[in-house]
């Protein structure tokens, strides 16, 4: 059985854009690692810039040459939006799916709870934020353990002088963005994402209009933009040691997987194979 409380599940859902989806984030793989896209990947030419001082990238992103965003030279895209591929896993599956706020979960009892029905378990497999799970586990306590930095991701299509598959880092202090990937061609114009760490509150609606005028001060978009998507990326960047809270966890019938589950930096391909 599948509960969440978002139909779409995961990041890789996309936008909905008519009847096709666009992605929320660019998609990159170190090679053909995960059956979700049955060996339909292409491999591309990834290059990588910064814009200003590394250290203002550091400050932003942190060291980006050991996560999965600073990954570059020949990587492997899917062919269609990996949303497409989501979707139709999506359909695919036989298990009973229950979309529901999570209102609690009791790890004594193994029963999680939604506004809806509560649901029992022998074994529970998280996926959902560690730290938002332990605090609908009543062990706030043990999320205290974990530290994360939000961002804002906007994705839109416009005019670039980007080549395809390029990467962008900005260190300039005074900007928010932190880096820029030009992902492929529409025939609107190319696809652009662009990540702002959230290392200062700002509200929602300035961080957009902002982050839009700086791209083209940067020079990184051109001409007016076609098609604006974001969205709030709460867990970012995820730092703090999990073995403790693992055990824990597991000793009441709990197994971390995923990205956010398991609050690690993870690849597609980690979390495939």
């Amino acid at each position: 059985m599948i509960i969440d409380f978002w139909e779409g599940g995961s990041d890789l859902y996309g936008w909905s854009l008519g009847s096709e989806c666009v992605d929320r984030v660019p998609i990159f793989l170190r090679g053909d690692c995960c059956p979700l896209f049955s060996g339909s990947l292409r491999e591309v030419d990834v290059e990588v810039a910064v814009e200003g001082p590394e250290s203002g990238v550091a400050r932003k992103l942190g060291d980006v040459s050991t996560s999965v965003v600073g990954y570059s030279g020949r990587l492997f895209v899917p062919e269609r939006p990996a949303c497409a591929y989501y979707r139709e896993l999506l359909r695919r599956s036989r298990a009973a799916k229950i979309f529901s706020p999570i209102t609690g979960i009791d790890l004594e009892a193994r029963i999680v709870r939604t506004y809806h029905c509560d649901v029992e378990y022998e074994e529970l497999v998280n996926t959902l934020p560690l730290h938002y799970f332990l605090t609908k586990s009543r062990l706030s306590g043990l999320s205290e353990h974990l530290d994360y930095v939000p961002a804002y991701a906007l994705t839109l299509v416009s005019g670039t002088p980007l080549k395809d598959y390029t990467k962008v880092f900005v260190g300039h202090r005074g900007y928010s963005v932190g880096y820029v990937v030009s992902y492929g061609g529409y025939a609107a114009g190319k696809l652009v994402y662009a990540i702002v760490p959230l290392v200062e509150k700002s509200l929602r609606a300035e961080i957009e209009s902002r982050t839009v005028a700086e791209l083209k001060r940067l020079k990184l978009v051109e001409g007016p933009v076609k098609l604006a998507r974001s969205f709030f990326i709460k867990y970012f960047i995820m730092r703090g040691d999990v073995e403790e809270i693992r055990k824990t966890l597991q000793s009441r019938g709990v197994v971390l997987a995923g990205k956010y589950g398991t609050w690690s930096e993870a690849s597609l391909c980690d979390i495939c194979q």
